[in-house]
């Protein structure tokens, strides 16, 4: 048995909320989970990130109603902390983390990122991988705050039944989805009060 569950969520400090946003948000079309801002109220909260007390904002986005492998922004200000680069940028370096998403359409997270202005390391690309019968079509690109992430949209599933959805994702409906946002900012905005 695994001392730990499925990967909840990839955590990022962003240098800039707004970019990071309009990159997660605005052109992969994560939904806001939860959000919320923390200062020196929660001294927890900087102990845990190993940074001197401040303020956070923090944004957790999620896909269609899966609140597993999540994405979460963090904004420390005040003080802000140093920015890390990769020792480069044009490549993957050792040690260093990358996101994965499947896409339905790969070619409209270029285009978005196209507009945004990000770095792209590989534009859509076919990866064949024949002893498989996988194809897929891939990207990979720098996040605004200069994270590796791919994307991949399943061409062919072969023997390895890959899916570009969520597996097990149920629809739900636009009522539900309503009071489920309605109940989070209730609880964002009671924790940021209480």
């Amino acid at each position: 048995m695994s001392l730990v569950t499925p990967l909840k969520r990839t955590a990022i400090i962003v240098t800039d909320m707004k970019k990071s946003l309009r990159f997660y948000r605005d052109v992969l079309g994560l939904n806001v989970w939860v959000q919320g801002k923390m200062g020196k109220e929660v001294p927890a909260i900087f102990r845990l990130l190993g940074a001197p007390p401040g303020t956070v904002r923090w944004v957790i986005l999620q896909s269609e109603d899966v609140d597993w492998g999540m994405v979460g922004l963090f904004e420390l200000r005040r003080p802000s902390p140093p920015r890390v680069r990769p020792r480069t940028l044009a490549q993957a370096n050792a040690g260093e983390a990358c996101l994965v998403f499947h896409t339905p359409d790969v070619d409209a997270v270029h285009r978005g990122a196209k507009r945004l202005k990000l770095r792209i390391l590989c534009p859509p690309t076919l990866l064949e991988i024949a002893e498989r019968q996988v194809l897929s079509k891939e990207m990979t690109l720098r996040d605004p705050n200069g994270v590796l992430v791919n994307f991949i949209q399943n061409v062919r599933a072969g023997t390895m039944t890959l899916s570009n959805r969520f597996p097990g994702l149920r629809s739900v409906s636009n009522a539900r989805k309503a009071a489920l946002r309605k109940r989070r900012s209730g609880a964002s905005s009671r924790r940021r009060s209480g």
